[in-house]
């Protein structure tokens, strides 16, 4: 597979199917027939349980695959955050307080455009205001400690808890980008046995608090990540076959046997960067609507991942017993986020320019007025 530059036309599209996957798979893995995830842990019931629902309920594929295989999307979102810092950083090289501040100012309109849609929804729909509990959660969030809190990781809204991780790996990210740029494939090895001595001997030898889950957290995810930088870095050269043969093999066992679960999330992404960098072109050159609706959830992913999660209770209640019930309310979910997310880009975009003005600007030009005393020896 030859490795070509990644667009921000692909990021989109990446980000696009990724949230469709995410959204989708949060709204079917709480209606029957349930099948589990492997995602926090490891279960061989739960590709069996996928197994015998297809057999029992054919007419459930969406449910049972969205289910089973959506949660994946995050790896894609992983994945793509990593070519997209690296690609920035190469044009524009900036101090480590600079790139966190430039991060900060993207993360906090998100979580509080997430939370004012909370809010509105506890009021208007369930008729009541947030608890001292939401306010101690969502400062948890904002201070992007939670998934090392014991049982706030999924606390507030579940799939918040992914702030969490973001934040480590920018945390990590100029670290990563300069030892991936100046030593490439070895600097990627060398982050991937961290990270997977790490995930084996807290998965397999030391169980630490079950509350705290390491694949919340960065040591869980650097590889996806890694290769992001990696690939954004390196425009060059193939990947043999045999290494898209091996993941495929290494992710299928990974769904049977455990030791070779931690492994899934890494070959999972390697799996859709070339089936999407072989497929994608040829079906979206084939249809034209589809690569505008990929871009369209493609620009408004985040929005989408901070405000879909507490409105799948109302759809999931209407959704009855029978699988076309289950899959018209898919339906109409997808369609009033989507629709909401109209509303709240609007909200994110006014609270980004904000923070552009009021907040970064001022701890830029503070931070180089420092900069500067300290170059004439004022301080």
């Amino acid at each position: 597979m030859q490795i070509t530059n990644i667009t921000k036309e692909d990021t989109l599209i990446y980000k696009g199917i990724g949230i469709l996957l995410i959204v989708l798979h949060n709204f079917f893995h709480w209606m029957p027939p349930r099948t589990g995830e492997n995602e926090w842990g490891f279960s061989a019931d739960r590709i069996i349980n996928l197994y015998k629902g297809l057999a029992q309920y054919p007419l459930e594929f969406i449910n049972l695959l969205f289910s089973y295989f959506g949660h994946y999307g995050v790896q894609l979102f992983i994945f793509i955050s990593g070519v997209g810092l690296a690609l920035s950083m190469q044009n524009k090289s900036r101090s480590w307080i600079i790139f966190m501040l430039e991060r900060l100012k993207k993360l906090y309109p998100l979580l509080i455009t997430g939370f004012v849609f909370l809010f509105l929804y506890e009021i208007i729909l369930n008729g009541k205001l947030l608890s001292w509990f939401h306010y101690r959660e969502f400062l948890y969030k904002l201070l992007f400690i939670h998934t090392l809190i014991p049982e706030s990781g999924m606390s507030l809204v579940g799939p918040w808890w992914f702030f969490g991780l973001i934040f480590q790996l920018y945390l990590l990210f100029p670290l990563l980008f300069k030892i991936i740029k100046k030593y490439h494939i070895k600097a990627f090895v060398l982050i991937c046995l961290i990270s997977y001595v790490w995930i084996y001997i807290s998965q397999y030898i030391y169980s630490p608090d079950v509350d705290i889950r390491l694949f919340q957290n960065a040591p869980g995810h650097l590889p996806e990540f890694a290769l992001g930088i990696l690939l954004a870095l390196n425009p060059w050269g193939k990947i043999h076959p045999i290494f898209v043969v091996l993941s495929l093999i290494i992710f299928a066992l990974g769904n049977f046997y455990k030791p070779f679960f931690p492994l899934t999330f890494l070959t999972v992404t390697v799996l859709f960067y070339w089936g999407l960098s072989k497929i994608l072109p040829f079906i979206l050159h084939k249809t034209k609507k589809l690569k505008t609706v990929l871009f369209y959830y493609g620009s408004i992913s985040m929005i989408m991942f901070v405000i879909h999660g507490p409105l799948r209770n109302r759809f999931i209640a209407i959704s009855g017993e029978i699988f076309l019930g289950r899959f018209l309310s898919a339906v109409l979910f997808l369609l009033v986020v989507s629709a909401l997310s109209i509303l709240g880009n609007m909200l994110y975009k006014w609270l980004a320019k904000k923070f552009e003005n009021d907040f970064l600007k001022r701890k830029i030009k503070e931070l180089t007025s420092l900069k500067l005393l300290n170059m004439v020896g004022l301080r």
